[in-house]
């Protein structure tokens, strides 16, 4: 007898101990979340919540999806229209992210004891094709100018996604994207 209900309350006690956990991952199941994703990347939709499983598609940072429920090992299972799959539970959150910039900060940038010269890349195979010259190191800051392949800049400090460059045809310093040049 005393078995039985040693039994019967440890049973009791666990159940208790999980009920805030299944609430936590209830609270989001069945509702839309916003894929968040880092440096701008886009978020892999795969067959099972698993990194080694195959891409189904891939969704923008911003995308808004329907979880249909969490794993509990980091993954959610999600579902649109066009399909469902198991995204990385990390990369989404409850509310609309702002859109992404990739960008750094100053303090990022290492500075180069021996500047380089860089020549500016096409962005595509078309003539017309320009790359920006920005005023800060993101996508969406003001261009100082338009840079057409061949147009020679000198780097003067780097960063894992821009670098601050001199335009060696108008003399004025500004951001580019590594992307977009190629050492001489």
């Amino acid at each position: 007898m005393k078995k039985i209900l040693s039994i019967v309350m440890i049973l009791v006690t666990v159940l208790t101990l999980m009920i805030p956990v299944l609430a936590s991952a209830e609270e989001y199941s069945g509702v839309d979340m916003w894929v968040n994703c880092d440096n701008g990347k886009t978020l892999n939709v795969r067959e099972e919540p698993r990194t080694g499983s195959r891409v189904i598609t891939r969704l923008e940072c911003g995308t808004k999806v329907h979880v249909d429920y969490f794993t509990g090992d980091g993954w959610a299972a999600i579902s649109d229209y066009h399909f469902s799959g198991y995204v990385q539970a990390k990369f989404l959150v409850s509310e609309k992210p702002g859109k992404y910039e990739i960008t750094e900060r100053e303090d990022d940038f290492v500075a180069l004891k021996e500047p380089y010269l860089v020549s500016a890349l096409a962005r595509s195979a078309k003539s017309d094709s320009s790359v920006g010259l920005r005023v800060k190191p993101n996508k969406t800051s003001k261009a100082i100018r338009r840079l057409t392949a061949g147009d020679q800049l000198q780097v003067i400090a780097r960063g894992k996604v821009w670098s601050k460059v001199v335009d060696l045809q108008t003399g004025k310093t500004g951001y580019v994207a590594n992307d977009y040049i190629r050492k001489i």
